[in-house]
């Protein structure tokens, strides 16, 4: 896609082609190429669904519905999203209706209702939530597509040619977009391109009024005579871009502290609370909370609920200024991830397996009704945690260790660059030739991440006879291929762009563009500093306090089932005597149904999964409001949070139940 799209930049200069060259193949094509695995495996879903049966929206809900699937380019029809909906919905309704006439569980019986109904609301809105995510990562670009469209512009006043080359340049999902204003275009939806930009702008005049405005502004230098009047119309365009980023990232930062203490009660503090007197109540109310009611609730339901109130505070994250883009990193890491799952599953048994086989000859055994509650049982089971845990760590965090080295090598070059442009600018401002000019940048930026780029560039040239173009371009021996950074790629393509109208427009061009990399670099350091006070919360909460406190209630609850156990045998003991105090016992034993209440062991491991669930969401969730919708980070930072969140918990659970057992015996003991 990129040489067609390339191909198509170059057809520009003969005015006659712009009209001829067609958009419906490059677009269809462009779509297939840039789609994300959500919205595919969607579309397939509905599609399916819809071929069983569709269901017209209502007239009210029709508008919107078609207004998110375009809008997402979703190739669905708004009947099949009712129909999938419903479909998703009816395996919880049979589920809730075997689970009432099978077991007579009330529990399971609303919870599979409820399923239902979530399911039904979920998957009937699933184009506006495709459409929130996608804009979510959309705003992340808008910063520097008003920066590529203005340094386009300066050299070429030509707006379609500039947002092809925008359409060009950045990942979706904003290129997709900028893709179908040029596509909407050439199928005669609208007549010009101004048009088509105005009516996609739209859907941006509420989140991110100062996109549009900026665009606004590109417009109007379309329609100023004077070509210096016209140039500092485009600065202002990026200048208000500018502003309205770092404004609305301080409204966020500022209105951030609410949404995070919510995640955090209701993600750690509430569970583990109720946690707290759960020995206690199953031991008075016989079979009112059994472990399946746990299971489901901690290891389901809220770690859903959490995990969907966390994406909701990345859907009011404002636009930023992230470029790099996974799938450009994951071509040069080379990591085989199949022999790293393979290693952390094969950890995973080996910890596991054994533990589970000595588990299950206790299980059978006739004394595992007092056996459960051994702090040897306690102690095995700790073992499946922290074996989940460490996997985990060993697969993302080695999966993504080249990746995260990649991205960090790329985002030194990145902050360099805008200081080596500006001197590539004044060495091509002093008429020397372009490829003299990057020997001379060699030399200058030695000791610096970004010398290897122009020395690579530098000997391509000189050694291998290589024109700029293919030093920097070539598929094979390029530069860029070993530095897969969509904002040199694009800064190369402008200089190559603009020394084919003069030596003084490149140098014009370096130099402008270096400005603007400096303004990008503040802002984002900028948006580092407003956040760091909100997420330094939330990381001691996932580091430390998680695990603290998931290990302080489970060890809790060794200590109360311990006391409750021994107290239950004092008082079969005093029932069994019937001495003087004859009635006394009498049934008392009967008070702690210790058999019915669920052991400690279990307890742990439902409270150690959760707490590596939470560990995960928090993450995903401080990644993605630093970094923005990147899978890499979001991983990475997980695999050194669960790595010490696991040590921790583990660590805590063991020596704290030692100690609260030995309390339990001397508590025991005084009441005795």
């Amino acid at each position: 896609m990129v040489n067609e799209f390339e191909s198509r930049l170059e057809k520009y200069d003969d005015p006659q082609s712009v009209k001829a060259e067609s958009y419906s193949t490059a677009y269809g094509k462009f779509i297939e190429d840039n789609k994300v695995f959500l919205s595919t495996r969607y579309e397939k879903a509905a599609n399916l669904a819809g071929k069983i049966f569709k269901i017209k929206p209502s007239d009210k809900d029709l508008p919107d519905l078609e207004k998110y699937i375009a809008l997402s380019h979703l190739r669905v029809e708004p009947g099949s999203v009712n129909s999938l909906a419903i479909l998703s919905g009816l395996p919880f309704i049979i589920l809730s209706i075997a689970a009432f006439m099978i077991s007579g569980s009330l529990f399971f019986t609303f919870v599979f209702s409820g399923a239902s109904i979530f399911s039904l609301v979920y998957f009937s809105k699933m184009p506006k939530y495709i459409f929130d995510s996608w804009r979510a990562r959309a705003s992340d670009q808008l910063l520097l597509a008003v920066l590529y469209i203005v340094i386009y512009m300066k050299k070429d006043s030509n707006l379609e040619r500039a947002i092809l080359f925008v359409a060009n340049q950045l990942p979706p999902p904003l290129s997709l977009d900028f893709m179908k204003i040029l596509w909407d275009v050439e199928t005669g939806k609208f007549s010009t391109i101004t048009e088509s930009l105005d009516f996609y702008m739209t859907t941006w005049k509420d989140s991110e009024p100062a996109f549009v405005d900026a665009i606004h502004l590109v417009e109007s230098s379309l329609s100023e005579p004077n070509n210096t009047k016209a140039k500092k119309i485009l600065e202002k365009a990026t200048d208000v871009i500018t502003t309205g980023v770092q404004d609305n990232m301080t409204h966020f930062a500022h209105n951030l502290k609410n949404p995070i203490q919510t995640v955090h009660m209701l993600g750690i503090v509430l569970p583990l609370l109720m946690l707290v007197m759960l020995p206690m109540v199953s031991s008075f109310l016989a079979n009112a909370v059994q472990a399946t009611h746990l299971i489901m609730i901690y290891n389901i339901i809220l770690p859903i609920t959490v995990f969907l109130l966390g994406r909701k505070i990345l859907m009011t994250r404002p636009g930023g200024v992230t470029i790099t883009s996974d799938e450009q990193i994951k071509q040069l890491s080379g990591t085989k991830t199949g022999i790293i799952k393979f290693g952390s599953l094969g950890l995973f048994a080996l910890l596991t397996v054994p533990t589970f086989v000595v588990l299950l000859n206790l299980a059978l055994g006739a004394s595992w009704s007092l056996q459960k509650f051994d702090n040897s049982v306690f102690y095995l089971s700790i073992i499946f945690v922290f074996a989940a845990g460490i996997s985990s760590y060993i697969y993302y965090h080695y999966k993504n260790k080249n990746l995260i080295q990649l991205r960090n090598k790329l985002a030194s070059i990145e902050d360099q660059f805008s200081s080596a442009i500006f001197q590539l600018g004044n060495r091509i401002g002093e008429n020397i030739p372009t490829e003299a000019a990057f020997a001379k940048l060699a030399e200058s930026t030695k000791g610096t991440d970004v010398n290897e780029l122009f020395l690579l560039i530098n000997a391509n040239i000189t050694q291998k006879g290589m024109t700029l173009e293919s030093a920097i371009f070539d598929p094979d021996q390029g530069a860029i291929k070993s530095f897969p950074s969509p904002l040199i790629e694009s800064v190369m393509k402008l200089l190559i762009e603009s020394s084919k109208k003069s030596p003084a427009v490149a140098a014009d061009s370096m130099t402008t563009l270096s400005l603007y990399l400096q303004k990008m670099h503040q802002v984002k350091e900028r948006m580092y500093d407003l956040l760091s006070d909100s997420l330094s919360s939330m990381k001691m909460q996932v580091s430390f306090l998680a695990p603290l406190m998931s290990a302080l209630v489970v060890s809790l609850s060794v200590l109360i089932t311990k006391v409750l156990v021994n107290l239950s045998d004092q008082l079969e003991t005093l029932n069994s005597d019937g001495a003087a105090q004859a009635g006394l016992g009498t049934g008392i034993g009967n008070i702690f149904q210790v058999d019915a209440a669920i052991p400690p062991f279990l307890l742990q491991l439902i409270i150690g999964i959760y707490i590596i669930q939470v560990v995960y969401i928090l993450s995903y969730l401080i990644s993605g409001i630093l970094n923005g919708a990147s899978k890499v980070d979001s991983e990475w930072m997980f695999s050194n949070n669960v790595l010490s969140g696991t040590l921790l918990y583990c660590a805590l659970a063991v020596i704290g139940t030692f100690l609260f057992s030995q309390l339990a015996f001397i508590v025991t003991g005084v009441l005795a």
